[in-house]
């Protein structure tokens, strides 16, 4: 159930991911894009500027499904299992408390002193 969870967000990543590659093609290509929209491209920019064109509309279509794919995990219920594990005491008596938090810093709020370290 864990890695279930942490899926919604690693897609959203990945989808973001290759959106900017793509948008990176699309403006390599935006010259030809220019062109091609002016009606003054030749055969060669004709074919560069519609591959910028494709590859410019990829990139929003996988931004908005990786912005889908987010807000539905954010909205998802946790639950103790999709949370995940507790975090290992290293011994520094510091509170090590996880993306969506577990309830182990309330101990340590405590024992803090006003001071600092």
């Amino acid at each position: 159930m864990t890695r279930r969870a942490t899926d919604g967000l690693q897609r959203a990543f990945f989808l973001w991911t290759i959106a900017g590659t793509s948008l990176i093609v699309a403006a390599a290509a935006g010259a030809a894009i220019v062109e091609v929209f002016r009606g003054t491209a030749d055969a060669g920019t004709f074919v560069w500027g519609m591959i910028g064109i494709a590859a410019l509309l990829e990139s929003v279509v996988l931004f908005a499904v990786g912005l889908r794919v987010r807000h539905g995990y954010l909205n998802q219920v946790q639950s103790y299992d999709s949370r995940g594990d507790y975090l290992a005491d290293d011994g520094s008596g510091k509170p090590r408390v996880p993306l969506f938090g577990d309830g182990q810093a309330t101990q340590n709020i405590h024992n803090q002193s006003l001071g600092g370290n």
